[in-house]
This record gives C-alpha cells, structure tokens and sequence, in this order.
C-alpha cells in the first residue's frame, strides 16, 4: 500500500501517489525514493527519469510562451512570475535581520521557483540596500552535499574544490576562512547569500551520515560565525520537518527563523493566471480564470499543474 511505501520511501502518501498518476513528471528524488521502497534497479530507473526529462525538455514552451509549464522558474524568470510579491518582501525583510532563514512548503507550492525567480532577483534589483552587490550561489545538496557547496564556494575563492571539501569535511568551522577569503577585498555592505534548493535532498539522496550532519553544521557555522555577512537560505518540503528536527543545533538556529508556505489565496493565484497572459498581450477569459480557481484552490500542490495546463 502507499502507506507502507511511504514509511520506506520517507515521503508522503500524496508524493507517492502523483509521482505513479503520470501527469506530472516527480523529481529525481522522489522517483528513486519510489523505485528503492519497491526494490527496483536505481541506475536503470534514474536513466529513464534522466530520458524523460529531456523529453519534456524539448517540449518546453518557446521563449515567448506566457506560461512555463511543468518547468520550475530561474532567475531569468522573474517577469513571469506572479502571486508571490508578499512572500518576496517577507523574505527581504527577513534576510535584512536574521542571517539564517528556512522555506518550508508542500511539494509543488512552489518553493523552488520563489527562491530561483523570487528572491535571486529581488536580491540583484537591491530589495535589501546593497544586495545588488551580493555574491549569491544556488545550488541543490545531491548525494553529496558538502562537495556540492564545496564546489560552489571553490567558483569564488580560487581554492581548489579537493582541498575545501577536505577541510570542511573534517571541520565545518573551516567554512569561515573560505567565506572570509572571499570576502577579503570586497566593500563593507557585501554579503554571501548561499540558497540551498531542496534541501530535503540531504535526507532523499545522501546516504552518509556523517556527510549529512557535517553539511548541517557547515551551513550553521557560515550563517552564525561572520558577522551578518554571510546569508543562507535553504528551500525545505514541509514533510521533512522532523528530519530537520532530528539535529539539535538546527532547532536552537530555526526557532524563529523559518517561514511556511500555504496555497495561494484567490487574488494572487488570480495573478499568476492573467499576470502572464497580460505580460505578452493577451486576456484570458473571466470564466476560464474562475473555472482554474475552483480546482484549484486550497491545493497545495496546485501551481505547476495550473502553468502546465495554460
């Protein structure tokens, strides 16, 4: 049953069941979640999900199409994207005072798209004063997450990606001299925002302990050992909440330091079906709009499925 399936794949019955509907292609990690709880061959599937990918790829939309589809939005997104300007400055204001923030929302509430053609871009038009200067890497963790931000602080520094990955993986803290290194000969107002996307990915597709924990603390040591001049924000699915629990330290860091995302309210899942059209010079019809907000409404999975539709 999707109960005992979701007990061994350790995500929700409602993610099991949509990714077996085949109407909306499931993230990697969903996928091999599944194909794992069901004692399937992880390399082959992986192939198959990894072909299917490409498929709707080359299906996507044109570049002038109002609507994205089933593809999440990226920072070059930013015009299309409708229904989440509260959220935005939320988000600012929150990162103009706390070093550490957590975006915790149900799989498909769009939290991806928020942080990709949200908040990067809102950073790059200085919604927070002196943003526009902000050194900013976004990145998912993968199956190894400590290489994964390796690399990414290695695009900044010079350091050899090798050399960082060993340091941080015998001592997070060591994540301060790489930040600082970084930030040596950059004006006073710099920050680095470091944005980990799918987070959850820590828990779905790392299978080493110490790599999992060691990453929580690499994160933890660059939001609270520099000064405020480190920002990180990380993208959480809200039924991984109690795995996030699980680690001590990252209570005490996200006590007041997180914000949950629900389904859009009328108005501004309004916007995100007419924002688009309006923006390439089309109208869509009052019926249609409230014919896609009875379905659609207080579903919290909704949003890509709506895009996909239009």
């Amino acid at each position: 049953s999707y109960r005992e399936l979701s007990k061994s794949a350790h995500y929700s019955v409602t993610a099991l069941s949509e990714a077996a509907g085949g109407e909306v292609l499931p993230s990697l990690a969903v996928a091999l979640a599944y194909v794992e709880a069901c004692g399937g061959d992880r390399r082959s599937w992986e192939a198959r999900w990894r072909a299917a990918a490409a498929a709707l790829a080359d299906e996507a939309p044109a570049e002038d199409a109002p609507y994205l589809g089933l593809v999440t939005f990226g920072p070059d997104d930013a015009e299309r994207f409708f229904g989440r300007r509260k959220l935005i400055d939320e988000l600012c204001v929150r990162l103009s005072e706390r070093s550490l923030l957590a975006v915790f929302g149900a799989s498909g509430s769009g939290k991806s798209s928020l942080l990709r053609a949200g908040l990067v871009p809102a950073l790059r038009a200085d919604a927070i004063a002196g943003s526009r200067e902000w050194l900013t890497i976004l990145f998912t963790p993968g199956e190894n997450p400590v290489e994964e931000l390796a690399a990414q602080l290695a695009t900044l520094t010079g350091i050899s990606a090798g050399s960082l990955y060993a340091d941080l993986t015998a001592a997070p803290e060591r994540v301060r001299p790489a930040l600082r290194q970084v930030l040596a000969d950059k004006p006073g107002m710099t920050r680095v925002a470091i944005l980990v996307d799918q987070f959850e990915e820590v828990f779905t597709l790392c299978d080493d302990e110490h790599l999992r924990s060691c990453f929580v603390d690499c994160l933890l040591a660059a939001a609270d050992g520099m000064s405020g001049r480190v920002r990180v924000v990380l993208g959480v699915r809200a039924d991984f909440y109690a795995r996030c629990a699980a680690y001590p330290a990252f209570v005490d860091a996200l006590r007041d330091r997180q914000l949950l995302i629900g389904p859009m309210k009328d108005d501004d899942l309004r916007s995100v079906i007419t924002g688009p059209a309006g923006g390439a010079g089309l109208r869509v019809e009052t019926a249609l709009v409230e014919a896609i907000l009875g379905d659609a409404r207080d579903e919290p999975g909704s949003l890509p499925l709506v895009s996909h539709a239009l």
